[in-house]
């Protein structure tokens, strides 16, 4: 009986010849832009936001936000990656002839333990960042945020913070890696490619400042690889998704970085401190890709990397 892993890329091999995938992924891109125009073009018209909050918000503006103007624009943001699904969708119908539900997983479930151990192996890895600033003397500083407010705003966030980082898994670690693995076997293909098309796909997230856009891009693309890591383990994106929500209510909910994400985070931590520490997160990174590789990891054993 074949792996979860190797059910789920058959399921693409049907149709999984490159103009297929390169025409797909151009699909996938235009509906995400065109989504994210008409969500953005609707919420400033309806007074909803400004163009200065949606660009402060994406690192690319210095508008001073009060805390309901950064939620708001923020929320508006992360509704702009309902488009991945859209696009994702078109594609699989259109072009591969094949259900949204077989992207999501070999038996085309998203499994709930699954979710929940992601969810948990991204708590501990912040949970060991955390304690590493810790020890270095300069942990977080509580924000000047009212525990009140972030509180109410809390449950609407983790819910369109799901909707983005599902969005995001459903075409990078979904789409992508099961396309490519269809055509080559070899985990350079089908696990860096994709890790490195999300990694600079988060350049924009340096805020303007290069050496903290590469920082971002290298981390961005170590948390791919131990996404696709999960989704090798398991034949599906549950793991990967629960890992990414968590990751992301961390960065965005809990710590952000002073000065350049917006103020809906409990704590913060200055930019010097954040670089400082960069060299120990990269670190704490690659021992987790070699913890959810090894068979330690509580999740299922994975084939060999390489298909014979």
């Amino acid at each position: 009986m074949e792996n979860p892993f190797q059910r789920w890329v058959d399921l693409a091999r049907p149709r999984a010849q490159a103009w297929r995938t390169l025409f797909g992924i151009v699909i996938v891109v235009a509906a995400w832009l065109a989504w994210t125009m008409v969500t953005g073009l609707i919420a400033v018209s309806a007074g909803l936001v400004t163009p200065d909050a949606l660009r402060a918000v994406m690192g690319q503006g210095e508008a001073r936000l009060t805390f309901l103007d950064a939620v708001v624009a923020m929320g508006v943001l992360l509704a702009t990656f309902w488009g991945l699904w859209i696009g994702v969708w078109l594609v699989v119908r259109l072009l591969h002839g094949r259900r949204l539900a077989s992207v999501v997983g070999h038996d085309g479930r998203l499994r709930f333990g699954q979710f929940v151990v992601g969810m948990g192996l991204a708590a501990g890895y912040l949970a060991l960042g955390l304690a590493a600033t810790w020890f270095s003397g300069a942990p977080p500083v509580r924000s000047e945020l009212q525990a009140e407010q972030w509180l109410v705003a809390l449950v609407p966030l983790v819910v369109l913070i799901f909707l983005q980082t599902s969005g995001e898994e459903l075409f990078f670690r979904g789409y992508l890696t099961q396309q490519i693995a269809a055509r080559l076997p070899n985990p350079i293909a089908w696990g860096l490619l994709p890790s490195l098309a999300f990694g600079f796909a988060h350049t924009a997230n340096g805020g303007g400042d290069p050496q903290f856009a590469l920082y971002y891009v290298a981390v961005a693309t170590l948390l791919g690889l131990v996404m696709t890591a999960m989704v090798w383990r398991t034949g599906g994106l549950a793991a990967a998704m629960g890992f990414h929500l968590m990751n992301n209510i961390g960065a965005m909910l809990i710590i952000g970085i002073a000065g350049v994400t917006p103020p809906i985070s409990l704590f913060v931590m200055d930019y010097d401190t954040m670089m400082r520490s960069a060299s120990t997160d990269v670190l704490v990174l690659g021992l987790l890709l070699a913890f959810v590789l090894s068979p330690l990891a509580p999740l299922p054993k994975g084939q060999p990397l390489r298909r014979k």
